[in-house]
């Protein structure tokens, strides 16, 4: 969704529209396709606070245990996030590995904390600079964190091995899934748009 001001144009028929305040649980919709614009960013704080911490506690237990168990013909293996990208650096990988570390560790983490850190000034109505930083800093490293990426090329590999290999799952790999769900829903369904909206509201930015 482009923001110009107030105005909104719609992504599906590039349809100008006029931005409105909205109630809590209203959404807005194309005057041209009648397509979802944004929603009602009231109380959202409060969701994207709990929603954070979740994901913060997942991301720990992500790089405490291994994420799945491998058994072949009595060879057995571990895979854990960290011991991939230390495995891709000892090889030699450097750039490679150095990439995987931002995009899987370093820029994951920093976002949730980040949205974490950002719903909180919220909430408290503390901090406008510093939540204006944080949300600004969101808009950046929020195309770059790339663990959903991971999470389907390890499906992938999994089926290839599926018929002559025992798999088992750790509490690391359902904790994995649910960081991406939480971040589907923080990032890819929540614009941009209503956090900078939640911002204004909150410290009476017109």
């Amino acid at each position: 969704m482009q923001y110009i001001r107030d105005i909104i144009i719609c992504d599906h028929c590039q349809t100008p529209n006029k931005k409105l305040p909205l109630q809590a649980k209203e959404e807005a919709r194309c005057a041209e396709c009648g397509a979802m614009l944004y929603t009602s960013s009231v109380g959202m704080e409060w969701k994207i606070l709990s929603f954070s911490f979740s994901a913060l506690v997942l991301f720990v237990l992500i790089n405490i245990f291994p994420i799945v168990h491998i058994d072949i013909a009595g060879m057995e293996a571990q895979l854990s996030l960290i011991a991939a990208i230390w495995e891709l650096f000892q090889r030699g990988f450097l750039f490679v590995s150095f990439f995987a570390l931002l995009v899987l560790e370093v820029f994951p983490f920093l976002l949730m904390s980040f949205l974490f850190a950002f719903a909180l000034f919220v909430v408290s109505g503390i901090e406008k600079s510093a939540a204006k930083t944080l949300l600004l800093a969101v808009s950046v490293i929020r195309r770059w964190s790339m663990l959903d990426i991971f999470f389907i090329s390890i499906l992938v590999a999994m089926i290839k091995i599926y018929e002559y290999a025992h798999i088992s799952f750790s509490v690391s790999f359902w904790a994995l899934a649910g960081f991406i769900i939480l971040e589907i829903v923080l990032v890819r369904i929540v614009p941009i748009g209503q956090l900078w909206d939640m911002w204004e509201r909150r410290y009476g930015v017109s």
